[in-house]
């Protein structure tokens, strides 16, 4: 039997709030097979999922929430491999460009600024998970949570312009390290992730910047080539994914 348009949302929203909230996969996969059976024969009986939850789903979800076990794994593997990945991708433009000055403000702040967006994105998620929120609204919190990390890196940009803190200058071996660290953070996001686009995308953006700078060519020719090498390659991505879709589908 197929699951009512309401009882099929509840499941949805369940599972993000879980999720969100860093519990188990397995135990969660557990929970929603069960609940899943409940809501089939509820429906089956001609009841409504709030026969099931209550009038409340947020109440609910609470309920349940403390009965399904955190996973640890999350907050001391996942967490830190995003941040890494995150990390990665800033300094890594900065490492091939030669530019071995990292000031305090960066070190610190840049760290901070990813923990804030994750326990943000988290709290967002649970946060329409659990109520109904009109179409503006939700718009609305999206848009801000895509220019709260952009805002709070250029805030870090801009004070690092203005605000003198302790730089720390590497010597070249380690700024090499600093460009293979970031290259092992990429492969062991993908290994983790069994996902190769956590390679793909950081190889697209700079295998070509180290291409152009081995070779004698003149700035503006290496803006413009730079350029037609993305636009290519993200067309290509993009047919790729699209293709592998169709195939799934």
């Amino acid at each position: 039997m197929t699951l009512s348009k309401e009882s099929q949302a509840f499941l949805d929203n369940m599972r993000l709030y879980l999720f969100s909230s860093s519990k188990k996969e397995d135990e969660v996969a557990e929970l929603m097979e069960e609940l899943e059976d409940h809501l089939i024969e509820a429906e089956q009986h001609g009841k409504s999922v709030e026969h099931i939850i209550g009038k409340s789903p947020k109440a609910y979800m609470k309920e349940i929430e403390v009965e399904v076990e955190t996973d640890k794994k999350f907050w001391f593997l996942v967490v830190p491999l995003i941040m890494l990945n995150g990390f990665a991708y800033l300094i890594m433009n900065k490492a091939l460009e030669g530019d071995r000055g990292y000031s305090l403000l960066v070190l610190i702040g840049n760290p901070i600024v990813f923990i804030v967006t994750i326990f943000l994105l988290f709290g967002l998620f649970r946060f329409f998970a659990a109520n109904k929120v009109s179409k503006k609204v939700t718009l609305t919190l999206y848009f801000l949570m895509g220019i709260a990390p952009t805002a709070m890196f250029t805030g870090i940009f801009v004070g690092d312009l203005f605000i003198e803190t302790p730089m720390l200058t590497i010597s070249p071996f380690l700024n090499a390290l600093v460009i293979i660290a970031a290259c092992i953070v990429f492969i062991a996001s993908a290994v983790y992730w069994k996902t190769w686009i956590s390679v793909i995308v950081p190889a697209v953006l700079y295998l070509p910047q180290i291409v152009l700078r081995s070779v004698d060519i003149k700035e503006e020719s290496e803006f413009f080539i730079l350029m037609s090498v993305y636009i290519i390659l993200s067309l290509s991505l993009a047919v790729w994914y699209f293709r592998q879709n169709k195939k799934e589908d």
